[in-house]
C-alpha cells in the first residue's frame, strides 16, 4: 500500500485513478465538514511529508472552492487553514508561491490568490532579518551566521535558492555548511532541476552537492526517484546539456536500474539525434551495469 492508498483508507475517501487525486477528489468530500476532517488529519495524525503536502494541497483547493462559490462567505475552518499554512510556511512555500501568482493579475487569477498574497506579505514582512540582508544586497555567505541565527533561516534559504541573483551563492552555502537530512530532502526537487537544467556554474555546484550525498542511503534513494520520474520517464526529445548531465550523475551514482532504464529510454524514442548520440551514453555507462552485475 502506497502513501496515497493509506492516506484515502484512513480517511475513507476514494482514490480513484490515483492521479491529480487532492484535485479530482468528488464534491461529496470538498465540503466544509470534510474539509475540517483534513486539517485535523494534517495536524494530528503522524503523516509524512509527502502525505502532508497532499493534505494541504486538498485543503488549499477546496478553501479555494468555497470561495468561488462565495466569495463573501465567511467559513471559521477556512481562515484555520489559512493560519496553519502561514504557520508551516517553511514546508509550504512552492505551494503558496504557486497560489499567490505573483507576475500575474488578479483578474486573470484564482479566487483564493487574493487571500493567499496577503499571508505571504504577512510573512515576509515579518522575517525581517531576512529582509535587512536582501535589501542591504549582502553576500549570503558573508551574512551566515547572522543567517544561521535568523528563525526562518530555512525559508530564507529556499528563497536564495530560487532567486537568480542569489541562487550561486545559496548553493554554495548548502555545499560548505551542509543541512540535515530533512532540509536536504525539501531542497533535493530544486537542486536536481539546477545540476540538470542550470546554468553552468550553477548546475556543477548542484552537482557537487547531489554527488557528496550519493552515500547517504535515504538521500540517494530519493535523488534516484526524482531523477526517474521528472526526467528519465519523460524522456521524449533530445536535450544535449540534459542528456550530457543526467549521464553524468548516473556516472557517479552507480545505480544500474537506473542506467538500464535511461537506456531503454533512449533506444525507444524515435527521434533521430537520441539515436545518434545513444552509442555515446551506451559507452560511458553500459560497462557500469556489467560491473554492478558482476558485484
Amino acid at each position: 500500500m502506497n502513501e496515497l492508498e493509506k492516506l484515502c483508507q484512513d480517511l475513507k475517501v476514494p482514490l480513484g485513478n490515483g492521479q491529480d487525486w487532492e484535485y479530482e477528489l468528488a464534491a461529496e468530500y470538498r465540503t466544509p465538514q470534510w474539509l475540517a476532517k483534513y486539517l485535523s488529519a494534517y495536524l494530528h495524525n503522524n503523516y509524512s511529508t509527502f502525505q502532508k503536502h497532499i493534505l494541504m494541497n486538498l485543503c488549499i483547493d477546496i478553501c479555494n472552492d468555497l470561495f468561488t462559490a462565495d466569495r463573501n462567505q465567511n467559513q471559521p475552518i477556512i481562515c484555520q487553514v489559512l493560519n496553519v499554512l502561514y504557520n508551516d510556511y517553511a514546508q509550504h512555500w512552492q505551494l503558496i508561491d504557486y497560489w499567490a501568482a505573483i507576475d500575474q493579475s488578479l483578474e486573470d487569477c484564482l479566487e483564493l490568490t487574493p487571500e493567499i498574497r496577503k499571508l505571504r506579505q504577512k510573512y515576509l514582512a515579518n522575517a525581517s532579518e531576512w529582509l535587512a540582508l536582501n535589501q542591504a544586497k549582502q553576500n549570503l555567505l558573508i551574512a551566515k551566521q547572522n543567517f544561521r541565527q535568523c528563525p526562518d533561516f530555512f525559508v530564507q534559504l529556499q528563497i536564495a535558492l530560487n532567486s537568480q541573483s542569489q541562487q550561486t551563492n545559496a548553493l554554495t552555502l548548502i555545499h560548505d555548511d551542509g543541512l540535515n537530512d530533512d532540509q536536504l530532502s525539501q531542497l533535493l526537487s530544486t537542486l536536481v532541476d539546477i545540476a540538470l537544467e542550470g546554468n553552468n556554474e550553477q548546475s556543477i555546484i548542484a552537482h557537487k552537492i547531489l554527488v557528496k550525498n550519493k552515500n547517504n542511503q535515504s538521500i540517494n534513494k530519493k535523488i534516484a526517484n526524482l531523477l526517474l520520474i521528472n526526467y528519465i520517464d519523460d524522456l521524449n526529445y533530445y536535450d544535449e546539456i540534459i542528456y550530457r548531465r543526467m549521464t553524468e550523475l548516473l556516472h557517479y551514482f552507480n545505480n544500474s536500474f537506473l542506467i538500464e532504464q535511461f537506456i531503454n529510454r533512449c533506444k525507444n524514442i524515435d527521434d533521430p539525434e537520441v539515436a545518434q548520440n545513444y552509442p555515446v551514453f551506451a559507452k560511458q555507462l553500459l560497462p557500469q551495469i556489467n560491473t554492478l552485475s558482476e558485484d
